[in-house]
C-alpha cells in the first residue's frame, strides 16, 4: 500500500505463487489480520476506456440519483477494485458508485509514463468524464487516498471533487513507517496481491510495474504545510485512518488534520491501515455519515 520495498517486490515476481491466503488465528486481532479480498458484486465484467494513454478498467454499482452524488472509489497501491467489494455492496443499497482500477494494476494496462499522484488523480478525473460526470464524492484509500488529495491540489481537477474522504493519506516519503516492510502483514499483502495480478493479467508486466510503485512511493507525495493549506474544500473532505494504522508514521493522524483546514477527522476503531477489509461495516458507516 504504502512504503513498497523493491526487493520484496521483485522477489514475488520472479516466481510461481501457489495458495496465498492463511487463516489467522482466532484470537489474533482484527487490526493484525488481512481478511480474503472479496469479489466486486456480481463479479462484473465492467469497462476498458482508454484515459491518458491506457486502458482504465471500470465498473459501476447502484442507481443513479439525481440528489446524490456519484461516488468515486480509488484502491490502494498493487491491490485492484476487488478490495472494495465488500464496502461497495453495502454502499451500492443507496448509492451510485463506480470503481477502477488504477493504471498497471488489476485489470488495467501500463504504458512508460512514469507514475505520480497527479497523473493517477487525471486518470480518475478521465474516467468520469468518459462517464458524462462532472462531480462526484471521491472516496480513497492509501495511494487512493494521496489520489484524492492529488486532485484537490490541482486546479484543473479539483472541481471533479464535490466531496473527498481518504483513509491512510500521507504527504511525503518520510511519513511511511519504516518497520511497516517487515511486518506480517505487508509481505502477507504483496504474496497475495502478485497473485491477483498474475491471475488478471497473465501476460502482465509485474517487473514493470513493481519498479513503476517503488519509485513512486520512494519519491511521493512531497507536500508541505504551505500546500495542503491550499485545499478548500473544508468540511465537506474528511481524513480518516486506523486506529492502529501501521503503514504511516502516527503522527500524521493530526499533522495532516491541521494543515488542511476545516476538514473532518475520523479514527476508525479495532482496525489498521487496511480498515476497508478488516471492518467494511465500521468503514461504511463512515462512508455513510461523510456522504449525507
Amino acid at each position: 500500500m504504502v512504503s513498497f520495498k523493491l526487493t520484496t517486490l521483485l522477489a514475488v515476481a520472479t516466481f510461481s505463487l501457489g495458495t496465498y491466503a492463511r487463516s489467522a488465528a482466532r484470537d489474533t486481532p482484527l487490526w493484525l489480520t488481512l481478511p480474503p479480498t472479496p469479489n466486486l458484486p456480481g463479479n462484473p465484467a465492467g469497462t476498458k476506456t482508454t484515459v491518458n494513454g491506457v486502458q482504465i478498467w471500470h465498473a459501476q454499482f447502484g442507481t443513479k440519483s439525481s440528489s446524490k452524488l456519484p461516488v468515486l472509489m480509488l484502491h490502494g497501491g498493487f491491490g485492484s477494485s476487488n478490495y472494495w467489494g465488500s464496502v461497495v455492496e453495502l454502499l451500492m443499497k443507496d448509492h451510485y458508485v463506480i470503481v477502477m482500477d488504477a493504471r498497471g494494476q488489476g485489470r488495467s494496462t501500463m504504458d512508460s509514463t512514469p507514475y505520480s499522484f497527479d497523473l493517477y488523480a487525471r486518470d480518475a478525473a478521465g474516467v468520469l468524464k468518459s462517464l458524462g460526470i462532472s462531480q462526484a464524492a471521491w472516496v480513497g484509500w492509501s495511494e487512493g487516498a494521496d489520489t484524492v488529495l492529488a486532485a484537490l491540489l490541482n486546479p484543473e481537477l479539483a472541481p471533479y471533487v464535490a466531496r473527498g474522504f481518504t483513509t491512510g493519506a500521507w504527504h511525503n516519503v518520510e511519513a511511511n513507517n519504516a518497520t511497516y516492510t517487515d511486518t506480517a502483514i505487508y509481505n502477507e499483502f504483496i504474496t497475495r496481491a502478485s497473485s491477483e495480478y498474475r491471475a488478471f493479467q497473465p501476460n502482465g508486466n509485474l517487473t514493470a510495474l513493481a519498479n513503476a510503485l517503488t519509485i513512486l512511493e520512494s519519491t511521493q507525495p512531497t507536500w508541505t504545510q504551505s500546500d495542503l493549506s491550499k485545499i478548500t474544500l473544508g468540511s465537506k473532505l474528511t481524513l480518516s485512518w486506523g486506529e492502529h494504522e501501521e503503514a504511516i508514521n502516527l503522527s500524521e493522524l493530526t499533522l495532516l488534520p491541521s494543515w488542511v483546514k476545516n476538514t473532518k477527522r475520523v479514527i476508525m476503531t479495532g482496525v489498521s491501515h487496511f480498515a476497508p477489509l478488516q471492518d467494511p461495516s465500521q468503514f461504511t458507516a463512515a462512508l455513510e455519515t461523510f456522504l449525507a
